[in-house]
């Protein structure tokens, strides 16, 4: 989050256009979370959420003032958590267990719809680009082999650069400027760009609610199926976990740790679009 702040300071116009167009899917995701909370625990026998006007997508219902303010300034932000109710539950652990893990999954599954998306639209630029030879360019973006990888070569100012095609696949979020955008322009570039923050957002909500510290879902998820303790923490045991959780978050060492699993899963589903492209015959 530090560093965050100081990109913030250095480069203050750049960041605040991230911001911009990382902030609608933020809130998306956000929203999507707490909504899949509300829901199931409706579906489990609870209304609390719903009587509160919280089973919704709508993200005013959902957003908190500081947690929203904080995504501006320090990168890192949150909602307000869905209220529960566990005495309205039909089967009190069960569905407390499917109550914290309905969030996340939720941020799954749109992190791999998103991921589909952003595939396709991938593939549908790589057909566009024609494959060359690197020692003989020709034309603002092409494919070539290149010291025995296949490469894609874009022509920056005077000169190319070059990123690998299996190296791009596995940033496949962040492909907008070295594909997206010299292939279809720059309005599809941003609106990629968005689509490519709502992704990680969602990957990086995955995993960060699981993390076994109260009050976050992965708590739950431990309590119900190893601890067997109350369903929520005592407000003290809640009060130093949290307090632990925000200084780790602000000194980085969460956002590491998170950061490390997010560029291995990104690579796991890079290697796959690798896969399907061969398969479509758009890669070696």
């Amino acid at each position: 989050m530090l560093t965050y702040i100081d990109r913030f300071i250095s480069d203050p116009i750049n960041m605040l256009v991230i911001f911009l167009l990382a902030f609608p899917g933020r809130i998306l995701a956000l929203s999507a979370h707490e909504f899949a909370h509300a829901w199931v625990a409706h579906r489990c026998g609870d209304d609390t959420a719903k009587v509160l006007g919280r089973m919704t997508l709508n993200p005013f219902k959902h957003l908190d003032p500081l947690g929203t303010v904080l995504m501006l300034v320090v990168g890192f932000g949150w909602a307000k958590p869905v209220p529960v109710n566990p005495r309205n539950f039909r089967h009190y652990r069960q569905d407390d267990l499917k109550v914290s893990l309905a969030g996340v999954t939720m941020n799954l599954i749109l992190f791999i719809l998103a991921m589909v998306a952003m595939f396709f639209i991938a593939a549908s630029a790589l057909a566009k680009v024609p494959t060359l030879s690197a020692s003989n360019p020709s034309g603002l973006i092409f494919r070539a082999d290149y010291m025995g990888r296949e490469c894609l070569f874009a022509l920056e100012g005077e000169s190319y650069y070059y990123v690998p095609l299996k190296s791009l696949l596995q940033m496949l979020p962040y492909a907008s400027d070295y594909l997206i955008r010299p292939v279809f322009g720059e309005i599809p570039g941003y609106l990629y760009q968005m689509l490519g923050y709502f992704a990680t957002t969602n990957l990086v909500l995955c995993l960060f609610n699981l993390l076994p510290v109260p009050p976050l879902d992965g708590y739950h998820v431990l309590n119900d199926l190893v601890l067997k303790r109350n369903l929520f923490a005592d407000p003290r045991t809640a009060r130093i976990a949290s307090s632990v959780l925000f200084v780790l978050v602000m000194t980085g060492a969460v956002g590491r740790v998170l950061g490390w699993v997010d560029e291995q899963v990104l690579k796991g589903a890079g290697n796959l679009a690798a896969m399907a492209l061969r398969a479509m015959g758009l890669m070696s």
